[in-house]
């Protein structure tokens, strides 16, 4: 890859991906609304990203361990027994969480601080948001996510640095991933899906992740340029095993490394180009228990606002301005959904 085609500031990458609408600097609210709390309590699973190197990416099976507590800018989790604890230091730690509702493909992510405190019935995460907002569904209409795919090998524990075979193989056949960043002491939990395939090894140390059209925030593009750590979860849709990758990233626009991740013939514009310093598989039982990919806990249409609904209250408020915005929303969903690529 040609040095001139690394991105090594917000300008350049600007300069390929253009700044967000105005109207997307409302998405960000530091307190819980109507919304947020709707997309809490209907959730059946709660992903978790530490700033904290050493910690991967894990998951709550709020299908079985609802959210305790919702409420201003404050979330209470059970953590479970037979879950290992992270050690977190009093003061807390820079986290953050990315909801899934069953069978819905837009969510909730939240990023905060957050620590364990003991209580009767065991450990809690309590968790106290600075940036809440709602994600749209196209990573996961992207990935087919909730199409649960053949059964792979069963879970074996296995680390390393440089990927395995096996754990290359888990590569090649993950559609949908988590992106964990950091900037300073802040953190971000982004999605990206796509078919089979679309993480390309370039070699057992180097991973490459293509940047699909999106919101055009790129905060976590911009995360990638001020600091570079990055951890992927990756998931198997219908599977408990996880496939956990860090290291650091660096973004290339180079035409010739960016053409074979096309898809209908477009090629990204972007992409992450992650050398490996760890991998782990992790047993994530949450995944299967909270009932992502049984149909008959999936909600019904009616169950939730539509997204462009929410988005646009969740920004603008539900006065004159959050109806007129619903609109000009719905109409950008909709053409982003048909235009995924």
């Amino acid at each position: 890859m040609h040095n001139e085609h690394h991105i090594h500031s917000l300008e350049a990458l600007r300069a390929l991906i253009p700044s967000p609408p105005a109207m997307m600097h409302k998405r960000l609210q530091r307190a819980l609304d109507d919304y947020c709390l709707t997309i809490i309590h209907q959730a059946s699973l709660c992903a978790v990203g530490f700033i904290d190197d050493a910690l991967d990416v894990t998951y709550l099976d709020l299908r079985n361990h609802p959210v305790l507590q919702a409420e201003g800018q404050d979330i209470l989790l059970r953590w479970p027994a037979s879950k290992p604890a992270p050690q977190l230091q009093p003061e807390g730690l820079a986290c953050s969480l990315y909801f899934v509702m069953p069978g819905v493909g837009f969510s909730l992510r939240a990023n905060g601080r957050c620590v364990l405190q003991a209580d009767a019935s065991g450990q809690v995460l309590a968790f106290r948001a600075e940036a809440l907002f709602l994600h749209c569904s196209r990573a996961k209409v992207r990935a087919d996510f909730w199409q649960a795919r053949e059964p792979g090998q069963p879970f074996v524990a296995e680390e390393g640095d440089a990927l395995s075979a096996r754990a290359l193989a888990f590569v090649a056949q993950a559609p949908y991933l988590l992106m964990l960043t950091r900037q300073g002491e802040h953190t971000e939990l982004s999605p990206r899906g796509d078919p089979e395939g679309f993480v390309q090894p370039l070699g057992p140390s180097t991973l490459l992740i293509p940047e699909r059209p999106g919101n055009k925030v790129a905060c976590t593009l911009t995360n990638i340029i001020e600091d570079g750590a990055l951890r992927l979860s990756l998931v198997h849709p219908g599977s408990s095993t996880v496939l956990s990758v860090a290291g650091r990233a660096w973004l290339t626009s180079d035409p010739e490394v960016l053409k074979p991740l096309a898809v209908n013939n477009k090629a990204p514009k972007v992409a992450s180009v992650l050398e490996v310093e760890r991998y782990r598989f992790q047993h994530c039982p949450e995944l299967t228990s909270a009932g992502l990919w049984d149909s008959a806990t999936y909600l019904p249409e009616d169950a939730i606002p539509a997204f462009s609904k929410m988005l646009s209250e969740h920004m603008n408020g539900r006065g004159l301005l959050g109806k007129a915005t619903t609109l000009v929303v719905d109409a950008v969903v909709k053409h982003d959904l048909k235009h995924l690529y």
